[in-house]
């Protein structure tokens, strides 16, 4: 008798299984040394690491965490299979997390073929993965996907419409004037990201509307607006951002002022017209803002509140902004209030002659530190008669 050949078993078809079957892991698992494992040695050592389509795949559908994804992504990237078509059946599978990897992948691919995929998966807001598709997009970058989206920015989801704003940030000047009919008339979830893209963007074409923005939108879009304009740097925008500083609203505020900074001299003169201002919380917020500026054609300014300001707290804050733009004449005023009258002051002085590293200031703090202030005593030499000791006691 002939022995019979091994019947493999065969695979039952179902046909409400989805299009692909993800490999796992797992079945890609090989000995280090096949062979001759030894029980104490048993380490383990994946197939992506040996190559191949497959087990790349099987490691990019595997992969849980970002630095996990990030490895796998980087194999796909470097793959020399044509793994867009696995790509495009998994941006179709119904597990949202496979999803949302593949539409990154091929957003990172580039692929022509994945624009038409990736308009239909970004049209359709319950499939949870638009904010990817339109990235994806995004990155591919021809005119076809930029287009597409340009035209999604009218889909009648808000959350299609924000997806698509946020994802124009890459799409260079195409994009600016559909962004900023978006930050004139969308939802303020659009408008954040609308006034975030057009900061990427940085085209002074931007500038009216943002300003605009900033007078009428939430906090959060006049936070995004004073970034943009920070990014864009027009000193057009300068006044705007000078009267945000007086904003409630502490992460507006700052962010104001680091828009400011960023503009540089000419966001001067509108700050420096706060420092006359009757509100004294409105002159303290200026000289602070003016230190943060750092430019030395301030420091006269400062000077001027740090001697005449009746308010020790805003002299305290003018003596700091001197501290902190530390030029050879900011060390000079600073010293010539070291006998203010108010405690506080002489402390934030002394506070801002620390932060300069200068030799100026450290020569001053040494004298300082030298110095003994003796009160107004009198000083008197006693010594009786038949004594020969010597004492002196000092009366207040």
């Amino acid at each position: 008798m002939t022995a019979q050949e091994p019947q493999l078993p065969e695979i039952p078809k179902n046909p409400s299984t989805s299009k692909i079957t993800p490999p796992k892991l797992e079945d890609y698992r090989i000995p280090a040394s096949p062979g001759y494992a030894v029980a104490e040695n048993r380490h383990m050592m994946s197939a992506p690491e040996l190559g191949g389509e497959s087990a790349i795949l099987a490691e990019f559908d595997a992969a849980a965490r970002s630095d996990h994804f990030s490895i796998a992504l980087q194999k796909i990237i470097r793959c020399r299979d044509n793994v867009i078509p696995a790509l495009l059946e998994r941006l179709e599978s119904d597990e949202v997390a496979i999803s949302k990897k593949a539409a990154i992948a091929l957003g990172y691919l580039r692929s022509p073929l994945a624009i038409a995929p990736l308009i239909e998966a970004t049209k359709n807001p319950h499939r949870q993965i638009i904010w990817q598709a339109a990235s994806a997009l995004s990155w591919i970058g021809s005119a076809e996907a930029i287009n597409a989206l340009i035209g999604l920015l009218r889909h009648p989801s808000i959350q299609v419409q924000a997806a698509v704003a946020k994802a124009l940030g890459r799409a260079s000047l195409p994009a600016v004037s559909p962004l900023v009919e978006a930050l004139k008339y969308s939802d303020d979830l659009v408008k954040v990201h609308a006034a975030h893209s057009l900061g990427q963007i940085s085209s002074p074409l931007a500038v009216t509307t943002l300003i605009e923005a900033l007078d009428n939108g939430s906090k959060p879009v006049r936070f995004e607006v004073a970034w943009a304009l920070g990014q864009i740097k027009s000193p057009l925008s300068a006044n705007s951002l000078a009267k945000l500083l007086t904003e409630n609203d502490i992460s507006v505020q700052s962010q104001a002022v680091q828009a400011l900074k960023n503009i540089g001299i000419p966001a001067i003169s509108p700050v420096a017209k706060m420092l006359n201002n009757p509100s004294s919380h409105t002159r303290s917020v200026a000289a602070r803002t003016l230190g943060q500026i750092g430019m030395e054609e301030v420091v006269p300014l400062l000077a001027q509140v740090l001697r005449e300001d009746e308010y020790a707290y805003v002299r305290c804050d003018a003596a700091l902004a001197l501290g902190e733009i530390g030029s050879h004449d900011a060390v000079f005023y600073l010293s010539q209030s070291l006998k203010d009258g108010d405690r506080s002051v002489r402390s934030a002085v002394l506070r801002a002659l620390t932060q300069i590293n200068s030799p100026e200031a450290q020569e001053l703090l040494n004298n300082i530190r030298h110095t003994v202030s003796i009160p107004n005593y009198s000083v008197s030499n006693i010594r009786d008669f038949g004594d020969e000791s010597d004492f002196t006691t000092i009366q207040g």
